[in-house]
Formats: structure tokens, C-alpha cells, sequence
């Protein structure tokens, strides 16, 4: 599953303020007094729906979003427009062909143990990251170059074969480990970032538990301790938000979310948008058989889904990009529509009526359950029979990342809020070569390469449309909607802010009466 999507967007305020300024993350992380009516609450009380998979601390992963900018930071940040903002590094430059990308770290900046930080930490990164079987997203990216050196203590240069300015999204994307106690990561025993908190105490399923880094390059935090509930069941998540037990929920279903927008109690928002779809293996008959697939498309409600799952929190469509994306039109993000008509015709033309097959979601999130209930009864009405399926946190991933659903499957594409080229570089469900549904063709080869290699505005519409078009036609990649999280809290907690990757920032974040 690619983590917790649309356009290049900035750090976004949530509670308390509008769109933060492309320049505001720095700003965000400096010392600020307590507002008038602050409460002088120590602790952020939050609740999460997943415990921690520390195992894979680099990758794009939802579950790991209470640690992404809190622990650990990153080399830069991406803002809407698609620029960029210094983060542990002051300062990039390219060289006139494009080929040659010179990185200023910051010189003032610690990992928790005191050590600082430098040159070293971000090639033990990246090269953790390029490891085989890392399953790192930002790994395709970050093997586009040809060679990375530490050219000074603070200063890192990158060389390519050829011109890879996307290169900056997979920095932008990238944990920053600490070299030195990364071994003991796994197990929890050593969980060391440059961040404004540090790891302090974990229980497996149930609780952890952060405290504030005084010594943080961004600033001190507000808050000093951030305390994490595990809390799995929707109901339970709910229930703990109205009786007052937490401050923040983040990840809350957006049905129970929809129910507290009335509450004076609490300030209800969301974070950017991500891709929901349903995966097609064409490896798994009759799934190989474009009209068999083009039939599924057809089955999906996708207003449906929008409207009862998530509680205006989502967008209809049948692609994987927004409607700003260059070359997309609103024909194409209306594309295979709801046709029950169209999908029993084109079952039967495939001989397949009658057929099995299963459908896959994570058991652990409520919302995925909800959806895959609507799929089913849209692939029955159309004449499958259908299998759900369910896997737990640790396993979902793994299928993805395989390839070896044993047929349809629903999941999330978060990496599409980084931008079209990246998403298709490194989204697993997307990627040339190897994917998950195990679509391979030079067609789609070819596609996918006139959009990562466009080097005017032109070419890049040009290109997008074509690749859309395809993939509306080869109907291996499902997109539902454009989905939001919601995020719930309770009134007078402000400051609290989300990235273009989801993570959620704390620094800045104060609880006023």
C-alpha cells in the first residue's frame, strides 16, 4: 500500500489558519509565545488507528505517520506549485545541463543521541534506501542517479547520465536516518531522528509514547510529550473523541468524522487528496481478458462510494491525477462510468458470467471494508461471483509490493500528491517493469516514458492524455475517487499542520482554552 494521492500541494494549516505560505515550514518551527488562554497542557493526547511498522520507517506508509515529522525530517520539502523549500538542506543548485546537483546541509543540526548531523547521514540514506528489498518508494527515483558523494562535511553532490530534475521529489519524500543506530530501528530499541521529538516508551498495539528534542534545528515544541493511543476500531476512535480522552484523531473514518462536524466541540479537517482504486492481477483469469476487465470498470459506483463512504471527504473519478494535472480532462476523470448495462454485455462477450473472483482490502481500516462492500454488490449485479478477502496491516503491503493478489484488490495511491511523473516512477501500483497488477507492455512502457522524459508543458499534456487514455482502456488500474483524510480536533487546538506526503506536523501545534 503507497501512503496514507493530485497536484503538488504545500504544508497546510488544519486547525487554526488557512494554507500556511510556501516559505511557513521554517517559520513554523520557531519558538512562538503561548496564545492568550492557553491552557498550559503538556501533553497532546492522539489517537491512531495503526500501531508503527518500524521495519519500514523509509517508505510511504500510512501507518507511520505519527513518526514522519515528528522523529525524523527531511533533506527538503515540496510545496503546491511544485517548487521547492530548505528543510535540512539550506541549498540546491544544478549545474546548466542538469546533470549535476550540488546539496548545502545545514551545520546546526543534531540527531537525538547529540551527534551531529552531516554528509554522511544522507548517503547512509539513501543507500538504505537503494538497498535490495527495501521497498522504498523513492528508491526509483533516487537510483536515477548515476552517483552520490560527500564533496564536504555539509555538502553532497549528486551526478546524473542524463538530465533528472525529479530527483528532488525523492529528497522531498525521504526519511533521514541516523547511520548509526539505524540497526536497532526494527525493534524499537533505538528510534533516532533529527526531529522535534524523540522516541521515548512503545507498546506494540497500544500506546507510544514521544517527548520533546530541545535542541531541534526547527525550534522547540510546544507540547512535550505526544501521547499515541493505538486504537484499531472506529467505534472505539469515536467514542474516546467525544468523551474527551483524546485531543487529535487523526486517520478517523470519515463517516465518524462527518458526525462531529455539528459538535461545537470540535474542529473537523482533512489533509490533501490520494487515489483510491480497485487493482486488477492479469495474471488471474479471466482477469487477462481486457473485457472482463473493462467490465469491472464499468461495475463501480463511484458516487456511491464517495457519498456514503466518505461524507463529501472525497472526489468521483476514474483516474489517477486531478483535474489540474496537464492533459486531463473531465471526460477522462468521468471515463468508465457506472453502466451495469455495458459490464453484463461485455462479461458475457467474454464467456466470464458466473465467474469468481476475489476481492482483497485491509482489514484494519473500516473505510476499505465499506468500500469493498459496494464493490462486491456492483460486481454481483454485473454477473461475478465474488470472494472477499481480507489482510492484516503487515501483510497488505507485502502483496502489493509482490504482486500476488489472487485477483482484484483496494487500496490507496498517496504518492499522486507528489506529482504525475512520480507517482508513475514509484507508486507500485504504477511503475514500468513490475507492478502490481502485473501489467506489462511496451505500450504502456512507452506511455509512461513520454510523460516522465516531457521537457516542455506541451509534451507533458500531450503525453498525459495518452497515457490516461490507455490506461481508461486497459482497465488494470481502477481509480475510485480522490480521497481525503479527515482530521479531527478538538476545539482550540491549533497549529496543527500537514506536508504534501500526509505526515503530520506537531512543532507548532498548542491546545487554548
Amino acid at each position: 500500500m503507497d501512503r496514507p494521492l493530485l497536484a503538488p500541494i504545500s504544508r497546510r494549516t488544519l486547525f487554526g489558519g488557512a494554507f500556511a505560505a510556501a516559505t511557513g515550514l521554517l517559520a513554523a518551527c520557531s519558538d512562538s509565545p503561548a496564545p492568550s488562554g492557553d491552557t498550559g497542557a503538556t501533553t497532546l493526547r492522539i489517537g491512531t488507528p495503526s500501531d508503527v511498522l518500524l521495519g519500514s520507517i523509509q517508505r510511504f506508509q500510512a501507518h507511520n505517520q505519527p513518526l514522519r515529522r515528528t522523529v525524523f525530517d527531511y533533506l527538503i520539502d515540496k510545496n503546491t506549485d511544485g517548487t521547492y523549500r530548505a528543510a535540512l538542506a539550506t541549498q540546491w543548485e544544478w549545474n546548466a545541463q542538469n546533470t549535476s546537483l550540488v546539496l548545502k546541509l545545514r551545520e546546526d543540526v543534531t540527531f537525538h543521541t547529540g551527534r551531529a548531523f552531516g554528509a554522511d547521514d544522507v548517503l547512509a540514506s539513501i543507500n538504505q534506501a537503494t538497498a535490495g528489498g527495501s521497498g522504498v518508494q523513492a528508491a526509483q527515483l533516487l537510483k536515477r542517479a548515476s552517483g552520490v558523494a560527500k564533496t564536504g562535511p555539509y555538502e553532497v553532490t549528486v551526478t546524473f547520465g542524463k538530465p533528472f530534475t525529479g530527483y528532488l521529489d525523492a529528497l522531498a519524500m525521504l526519511p533521514i536516518i541516523d547511520s548509526e543506530t539505524f540497526a536497532q530501528l526494527k525493534d524499537g530499541k533505538q528510534v533516532i531522528g533529527t526531529g522535534p521529538f524523540k522516541w521515548q516508551s512503545w507498546t506494540p498495539g497500544s500506546k507510544l509514547d514521544l517527548v520533546r528534542y530541545d535542541n531541534c534545528w526547527r525550534g522547540k515544541a510546544n507540547f512535550e510529550t505526544l501521547a499515541f493511543s493505538i486504537i484499531p476500531d472506529a467505534q472505539a476512535m469515536l467514542a474516546a473523541m467525544r468523551s474527551g480522552s483524546l485531543d487529535l484523531a487523526l486517520r478517523m473514518i470519515a463517516r465518524d468524522a462527518d458526525s462531529l462536524k455539528s459538535d461545537s466541540r470540535f474542529a473537523v479537517s482533512s489533509t490533501v487528496g490520494y487515489e483510491m482504486y480497485v487493482g486488477v492481477n492479469v495474471k488471474v483469469k479471466p482477469l487477462d481478458d481486457i473485457r472482463v476487465r473493462q467490465a469491472v470498470a464499468y461495475s463501480l459506483d463511484r458516487a456511491r462510494i464517495a457519498d456514503q463512504v466518505y461524507k463529501g471527504f472525497a472526489t468521483p473519478g476514474a483516474v489517477p491525477w486531478g483535474e489540474g494535472t496537464p492533459g486531463i480532462t473531465k471526460e477522462q476523470i468521468a471515463g468508465n462510468g457506472y453502466d451495469v448495462a455495458k459490464a453484463k454485455a461485455l462479461l458475457q462477450e467474454a464467456g466470464a458470467v458466473g465467474t469468481e473472483v476475489s476481492i482483497a482490502a485491509l482489514a484494519a481500516e473500516p473505510t476499505y471494508k465499506s468500500i469493498q462492500d459496494i464493490v462486491q454488490y456492483g460486481l454481483e449485479q454485473v454477473g461475478f461471483k465474488v470472494k472477499p478477502v481480507s489482510y492484516d496491516s503487515a501483510q497488505f503491503p507485502q502483496h502489493v509490493q509482490a504482486g500476488d493478489f489472487p485477483g482484484l484488490w483496494i487500496t490507496d495511491v498517496a504518492l499522486t500528491s507528489m506529482g504525475q511523473v512520480t507517482s508513475l516512477l514509484t507508486a507500485n501500483p504504477l511503475t514500468v517493469g513490475k507492478n502490481t497488477s502485473n501489467f506489462i507492455t511496451p505500450e504502456y512502457a512507452a506511455l509512461v516514458e513520454g510523460v516522465t522524459s516531457a521537457q516542455t508543458a506541451e509534451q507533458q499534456a500531450g503525453s498525459s492524455t495518452k497515457l490516461t487514455d490507455y490506461l481508461l482502456q486497459q482497465a488494470f488500474h481502477n481509480s475510485i475517487a480522490q480521497a481525503k483524510t479527515p482530521i479531527v480536533g478538538v476545539k482550540g487546538l491549533t497549529g496543527v499542520s500537514a506536508d504534501l506526503t500526509l505526515a503530520i506536523d506537531l512543532t507548532q501545534a498548542k491546545l487554548s482554552a
